[in-house]
């Protein structure tokens, strides 16, 4: 046994894992309990501010990347471009911000794509080849979104079943379910109104699938940052146990958390028919991919216990930035999900090396 892998001891005596202490520091600060860190300076100071400022180090990295973008062709600064590049990713944006709940919760769902894509085939059936009032589709869509958000928390909560397991068969099972409803054909309609004006239309410069993107981001914010809710939603992910001990309802926060993702997932669908007037049985394919790669690369721990919505948006401006970046030079689009997937693995490696370096001098700076 090497002294690193002996357990040590705080002034108290109890015995306490350095790597978790390090977490517990920047998990205080985005619940807001910033009365539990220690003015501390030194070492340990600057071991803290590592990692408490994680969403400063993202907002940097992605300064970094616009800046290098902007130099490397001209093109990507103009104005149609900024905002051509965060339509493509608010829907991702929408969705990362449920996920984002869902994965500081401890879980997380495969299958938003596969249900994106069966909610867009229903939505298109409703409206394109029925001529049901585009609002009541979309209402019908974001509730069932919120009816799959459930089934899949109660399978995860009431028998146990790991969450990567049971959206990893509705994955599958949803994408079959969209081909065979659809009979592998596309539906669309002609797209007049003030629903299609409020969904895939503009407010001046602006797209409304920004604006929406927007609103549903700072919501989301506001509850997972000051509500008791979203101290649940980070006491569950962070430390199971304990937060049952302390009399929150786990299995509860857990299903809230998918249901949020499941009708998010709907209000995407809805969004998508709007702007592109049409719903194709590959909708979503791969979606989920870029969802989660923005939560991870926005910093959310797999294991639960810390993210942020801003963060996770952050993320997918970044990869937004990589995919619009690369193809104005000329490169093919698919090289944006090899640099997304590059990018997913570099941020994993560094929050590790971070953790580590910082948890190792709260170690030896703590006895």
């Amino acid at each position: 046994m090497t002294p690193s892998d002996v357990p040590v001891r705080s002034r108290s005596g109890a015995a306490y894992d350095p790597v978790d202490d390090a977490d517990n520091v920047s998990t205080d600060v985005v619940t807001g309990d910033a009365t539990l860190l220690p003015t501390t300076n030194g070492l340990r100071g600057v071991a803290r501010l590592l990692l408490v400022h994680r969403s400063l180090g993202l907002t940097v990295a992605g300064l970094i990347i616009f800046a290098f973008f902007s130099l490397a062709t001209p093109q990507f600064l103009t104005a149609g471009n900024l905002l051509n590049m965060l339509r493509n990713v608010s829907l991702i944006g929408i969705v990362a911000v449920g996920m984002t709940f869902l994965l500081v919760a401890g879980e997380v769902d495969l299958s938003v794509g596969s249900v994106y894509g069966f909610l867009a085939v229903i939505l298109g059936i409703l409206v394109g080849r029925n001529g049901i009032d585009p609002w009541l589709g979309s209402l019908v869509v974001i509730v069932l979104g919120g009816l799959i958000g459930f089934v899949n928390g109660s399978l995860t909560t009431r028998f146990g079943i790991p969450s990567f397991i049971v959206t990893l068969a509705m994955l599958t099972a949803y994408r079959s379910g969209a081909l065979i409803l659809s009979g592998e054909k596309p539906s669309t309609t002609q797209g007049d109104g003030l629903f299609y004006s409020l969904t895939g239309g503009s407010l001046g410069p602006v797209p409304w699938l920004i604006i929406w993107m927007l609103v549903i981001g700072v919501i989301g914010a506001v509850v997972l940052m000051t509500w008791k809710f979203g101290f649940h939603v980070y006491a569950t992910g962070g430390n199971l146990e304990a937060a049952r001990n302390s009399g929150v309802n786990t299995d509860a926060v857990k299903v809230i958390c998918f249901v949020l993702t499941g009708t998010l997932t709907g209000v995407v669908a809805a969004l998508l028919w709007g702007y592109l007037h049409t719903a194709a049985p590959t909708t979503g394919t791969g979606f989920e991919f870029r969802v989660i790669g923005a939560v991870i690369v926005g910093g959310v721990l797999l294991s639960g216990g810390r993210g942020s919505i801003y963060a996770s948006l952050v993320g997918a401006v970044i990869i937004g930035m990589i995919t619009s970046g690369l193809v104005l030079m000329g490169f093919s689009q698919d090289l944006g999900s090899v640099a997304t997937g590059a990018l997913i693995v570099l941020i994993g490696s560094l929050d590790l090396v971070t953790r580590r370096t910082a948890a190792r001098a709260l170690r030896y700076l703590d006895r």
